[in-house]
């Protein structure tokens, strides 16, 4: 289950960017040289972007890649860090999980709206929300468990910024 979700988190992202940037590509040349717009496809590339931030995000949370204002922690003695890092990881939790519960409704109160180029419920748009924070509310968890236990987490060298050179 954890690598299926890894594997998503990993390559979801890079998949949309790519098809995003391709369908952006051909509708713009196709408008500009052949007078020819395809419907639809600025919402699709909309709904691809939303898929891409918030699943990129929950990888880059799994990976302690996400952004951090972290000068005063590396001041900070060990004994002070780790159960600094451990109640920011648990209220990050609490965060992720508040965004997930009300996208959650948000996104099931969108059924009856479509997308009016392609007739697709906003529903499908929206659940990268819900999905994406509950993702990243469940890696913070066990982030904060990694730090009360002392575990290091695992991810590959490649994703250590100390070791991209």
């Amino acid at each position: 289950m954890f690598a299926a979700v890894r594997w998503f988190e990993d390559n979801a992202p890079a998949f949309l960017l790519a098809a995003m940037t391709a369908l952006v590509v051909v509708d713009v040349t196709c408008r500009y040289f052949l007078n020819v717009a395809f419907a639809g496809s600025s919402e699709l590339a909309t709904a691809m972007f939303v898929w891409l931030v918030f699943v990129g995000a929950a990888g880059a949370t799994r990976k302690l890649q996400n952004i951090a204002v972290d000068g005063v922690s590396m001041l900070l003695g060990e004994a002070i860090k780790r159960p600094l890092e451990t109640l920011l990881h648990l209220a990050t939790v609490a965060g992720c999980a508040y965004v997930a519960y009300f996208s959650t409704k948000l996104s099931l109160a969108s059924w009856e709206r479509e997308i009016d180029m392609l007739g697709v419920p906003y529903t499908f748009v929206y659940a990268a929300i819900p999905i994406g924070f509950g993702l990243m509310g469940i890696h913070s968890a066990i982030h904060a468990v990694d730090r009360v236990t002392g575990r290091k987490p695992v991810e590959p060298a490649a994703a250590k910024p100390e070791n991209l050179e």
